[in-house]
């Protein structure tokens, strides 16, 4: 067999083995302007429709798969393309965990996302009251998905004393090296997302996690749509993440990865 049959069968076989992970090498593809050798590893997730389109940005294209995942690395906006078959390509700002899972998978479309997969994603969620109890809620941060709707943030208020709080259950205890917060996409970010600590503990809590060990704190005050990113020196091993405003009246929160 020649070396470059080899080479091409060799390829093949790890395309068939990796179904969900589709690596996108962009040096040569004939996209935008550059071609600066961007690089980037994608993962598969199917997404319904209507997500789509209330994101905040969407460009169609006529490109192929490898040019469509090419397109969106050179976008700073594009964080999930969809591919139908033949050259349908839709770039889009819509944030997709790769553990997101469609409620209504029938008609989901076929799409990419650079987001890694995170513990979040069907976690059980507790807190103290919400802001509107059909609005906002709680479990908007353990569905995986967020499309910069500010009804699709999740708001907390002050109970008894005892300032706004979450606290998410993984139902194992995992090591926790990483917890990602998106603030509300308006101009109340910075009233409602600041004075932010994270602990990890292994025992169920209510309000009071200061035997949780810090993983974290945001002072702020946050800008709005920021991504604040937060990791402790070294993994901290719990079941239960708190994610604890020390000020009052508020906490809002548009979407959370923990890793």
């Amino acid at each position: 067999m020649q070396p470059w049959a080899a080479l091409r069968a060799w390829a093949v076989v790890k395309w068939v083995c990796l179904p969900n992970i589709l690596l996108l090498a962009a040096a040569t593809a004939s996209v935008g302007s550059g071609g600066s050798g961007h690089a980037a590893l994608w993962r598969h997730v199917l997404v319904e429709p209507p997500w789509l389109k209330t994101t905040v940005t969407q460009t169609p294209r006529n490109l192929s798969l490898i040019p469509c995942g090419a397109a969106c690395i050179r976008q700073d906006w594009c964080r999930l393309w969809c591919h139908e078959a033949p050259r349908g390509c839709l770039l889009t700002s819509l944030t997709a965990s790769a553990s997101y899972e469609p409620a209504q998978p029938d008609g989901a479309l076929s799409c990419y996302t650079s987001r890694p997969p995170d513990l979040t994603v069907g976690a059980n969620i507790t807190s103290s009251p919400h802001f509107h109890p059909d609005i906002k809620r709680r479990e908007n941060l353990v569905d995986g998905i967020f499309s910069s709707d500010m009804y699709d943030c999740a708001i907390v208020n002050t109970d008894n004393g005892v300032t706004p709080w979450f606290l998410l259950d993984l139902g194992a205890t995992v090591p926790v090296s990483e917890v990602v917060l998106v603030t509300q996409p308006n101009e109340k970010a910075p009233y409602f997302f600041k004075d932010v600590e994270v602990r990890v503990g292994d025992v169920e809590m209510s309000g009071d996690f200061t035997t949780y060990q810090l993983l974290g704190t945001y002072p702020g005050p946050a800008q709005p749509e920021q991504t604040v990113v937060l990791r402790p020196a070294a993994p901290i091993t719990g079941r239960y993440v708190s994610i604890q405003r020390t000020t009052v009246p508020a906490l809002q929160i548009a979407h959370l990865e923990i890793r």
